[in-house]
């Protein structure tokens, strides 16, 4: 009869309250889910800066537990360091690309302008890259582990520079690239302030 039916779930899958367990739910899209978390990260970024939200609110934002959070992230600085190193990933993979097809030297500085681009869409990021140098959340090993496998590229690009500038040195392009990024993290960290005060 009806009362001697057995579940679907095997009481082996079951906790003491009769519901399903955790091992049994179907697993979840690893990639999608930090995706996810990092794309609700962002947004908070945007809108209320580094330490302007907690792991809790992430999750509402992201749809899922605190305890997922810390699973994939470890914490609040773990998560920020991830948010900064999927978006220079991308940065990077983007700027070999371009150094790939040789449309790097063009006039219109497609280098500079993937930068540019990427501040622009990701207006969190300026924020969070000023606040992670600040606090010393980003280190080297940040950026040697996500650009290492564009260091060929990388050198390519640098010895390139030095044929079209003779007088160019590894120095000269450390210079040039200091001052590009420091340039493009104070535009869009002061855009929203000059925007306002001065109506633009």
């Amino acid at each position: 009869g009806a009362a001697t039916r057995r579940s679907a779930v095997p009481r082996s899958t079951r906790n003491g309250n009769g519901a399903p367990t955790a091992r049994s739910r179907r697993p979840r899209d690893r990639d999608r889910t930090i995706n996810t978390i990092l794309d609700a990260a962002e947004k908070l970024l945007e809108e209320k800066g580094p330490d302007g939200f907690g792991l809790a609110e992430l999750g509402r934002e992201a749809d899922v537990s605190f305890g997922l959070i810390h699973h994939y992230f470890g914490g609040k600085e773990g998560l920020l360091r991830a948010v900064l190193r999927r978006t220079l990933r991308q940065m990077g993979r983007e700027v070999r690309r371009i150094q790939e097809d040789g449309t790097f030297w063009l006039r219109e500085a497609p280098a500079v302008l993937v930068v540019f681009d990427t501040f622009t869409q990701r207006p969190g990021f300026a924020r969070l890259l000023a606040w992670g140098l600040l606090t010393g959340l980003i280190v080297r090993d940040d950026l040697a582990d996500e650009f290492r496998t564009d260091a060929a590229a990388v050198g390519e690009m640098v010895e390139a520079f030095r044929q079209e500038s003779p007088q160019a040195t590894g120095d000269a392009a450390a210079i040039i690239t200091t001052l590009l990024i420091s340039s493009v993290i104070g535009f869009n960290l002061l855009r929203p302030l000059l925007t306002s005060a001065f109506k633009w």
